[in-house]
């Protein structure tokens, strides 16, 4: 082991944990998965940097390597798993705010629950564009795309997550998963 690489690699890790956190975390939905992809990630990265040849940016290449894993884990899954929303505040909200902290949580659930039962491809173009605020460009080398397929791809997400709120989640009869 190379002490520059590890180093290197612990500096990625500092930089970019929280957005690859992030973004499988919102791809998978179970933290405890997402703590396992992300240890793969960077994992990953140690055992690959070789192969690394600077053509991207170290987070576009990062970003690839989560893509991969949490394909791979979206695969896997047999069912669909519910994000675990953090709970409320330690302060002591008004009825008023109850209430809008309960409609609030409610739709962020609902919506949750349409992301996560889109087609990967479009899981991950909107996670990456709406979430993580990725350009198009970063996309398109993350994925592996033309950048027109990663605005056709986020186009036509974002037109399926219209239909599923306006018929309540169901798109021509399916039921997600």
């Amino acid at each position: 082991m190379s002490k520059d690489k590890e180093e290197l690699v612990m500096e990625w890790y500092e930089q970019y944990y929280d957005d690859i956190y992030r973004f499988i975390l919102f791809m998978i939905g179970d933290k405890q998965s997402c703590e396992d992809l992300v240890h793969d990630t960077f994992l990953r990265a140690f055992t690959g940097i070789e192969r690394f040849e600077n053509r991207s940016a170290v987070k576009t290449w990062l970003f690839g390597i989560a893509k991969y894993l949490v394909l791979d884990e979206i695969r896997r899954q047999k069912r669909k798993r519910l994000f675990n929303v953090i709970g409320f505040s330690h302060e002591i909200p008004s009825l008023i705010d109850v209430e809008q902290i309960i409609e609030n949580r409610e739709l962020i659930l609902e919506q949750m629950q349409y992301i996560h039962s889109l087609k990967p491809n479009y899981r991950l173009v909107i996670t990456l564009i709406k979430i993580e605020e990725c350009s198009t460009k970063e996309v398109a080398e993350i994925l592996g795309w033309s950048e027109a397929k990663v605005r056709k791809t986020l186009s036509r997400a974002l037109q399926t997550l219209r239909k599923m709120n306006e018929k309540g989640g169901e798109i021509r009869g399916e039921q997600p998963f």
